[in-house]
């Protein structure tokens, strides 16, 4: 009988601790800005040096010059990536890679390797006309249909960028046909919805954190009848249900990945609770960090929209709340087992 361990080994705390120092030189407001500014999104170089660290290829196998981890060790790294509204394709390369490699194959072969190296990157969805975050960067796209999964390069689908609010999430609408020689077999696309899912979910977590941390900073030092507006009570209250609602969800996550990565039968129920509520979690820090900042949030100069404008695109990502509420309570309830993709 395998024990349940729902916090991460401890070897996984240190390299997120190191993943988190990397991004604090390499990726703090300013690169963030400036990487928005560009048209581009992306901060110049830091892919590569994520690669380096061995972040691209965390779920690549070992034989494939990647570190061969799962989900769990994966969540610590992907919160700190949420907390530094990272403008990267992490997830979706992640969630490809455990794909490919749970398939193995010559797709798997060609490209895993190129993943681990940081010379790859993968998007992922489902359906024709498919709007995917971080399309525009993308070099294989991993699309589902109902016969399976299609790996596709970027020479054989037509992409057209799309805008949006979140400058880093490098949107584009990607029309496809399938094609019997490109199917991934013994490929499992709803497990790589769920790892999404998951993966995700502990990004909403670091970016909750992040608010938070900037809207106690703000409290701190703002002053309204000559004191800080962090000792008045309504200020107080807020800024700890936010407190709550990330500590709440955190666990949650840590057991929906420890569910996904042991393809455990309530998998689809666990990544879903998890969406949820660090989605909500992400959610509340935002409209609270908005109104702890007050005039100041509104504007473009000051930092905060950049995590907010990540919020409400994450949030939407792989399943709304009400989808994942809907899945959770199909899960609960039994009427209909199967589990579906938005």
């Amino acid at each position: 009988m395998t024990t349940m361990r729902l916090l991460p080994a401890p070897d996984a705390v240190e390299f997120a601790a190191s993943v988190r120092e990397l991004l604090e030189r390499s990726c703090d407001a300013e690169a963030l800005r400036a990487a928005w500014e560009s048209g581009n999104g992306r901060v110049p170089g830091l892919w590569k040096r994520l690669a380096d660290v061995g972040v691209t290829g965390l779920t690549v196998p070992a034989a494939h010059g990647g570190s061969g981890m799962d989900l769990t060790a994966a969540v610590p790294v992907l919160v700190e990536t949420g907390r530094a509204a990272l403008p990267e394709p992490v997830v979706e390369t992640l969630a490809g890679a455990a794909l490919l490699a749970a398939a193995g194959g010559p797709v798997a072969a060609e490209w895993l390797p190129r993943i681990a190296a940081g010379d790859a990157v993968l998007a992922l969805g489902s359906g024709p006309d498919a709007l995917l975050m971080g399309a525009q960067w993308a070099d294989l796209f991993l699309l589902a249909d109902d016969v399976g999964l299609h790996a596709l390069e970027r020479s054989a689908v037509d992409l057209a960028p799309e805008p949006a609010l979140d400058r880093g999430a490098g949107l584009g609408v990607v029309a496809w046909q399938p094609s019997a020689g490109r199917i991934v077999t013994g490929a499992d696309g709803m497990a790589a919805f769920d790892v999404a899912c998951v993966a995700v979910a502990a990004q909403l977590v670091g970016l909750a954190q992040a608010m938070l941390d900037m809207s106690v900073r703000y409290a701190l030092t703002r002053e309204q009848f000559g004191r800080p507006i962090g000792s008045f009570q309504a200020v107080k209250h807020q800024l700890a249900d936010v407190c709550v609602a990330n500590a709440f969800a955190l666990p949650v996550v840590h057991r929906a990945a420890w569910s996904v990565a042991h393809a455990l039968p309530s998998r689809a129920r666990d990544a879903s609770h998890a969406k949820v509520a660090a989605t909500l979690a992400a959610q509340r820090a935002a409209r609270t960090a908005l109104q702890v900042h007050a005039g100041i949030g509104y504007t473009y100069e000051h930092d905060l929209h950049m995590w907010m404008k990540r919020t409400w695109t994450l949030s939407s990502q792989w399943g709304d709340v009400a989808f994942h509420r809907d899945r959770v309570a199909t899960a609960v309830l039994g009427d209909d087992p199967a589990p579906r993709i938005p």
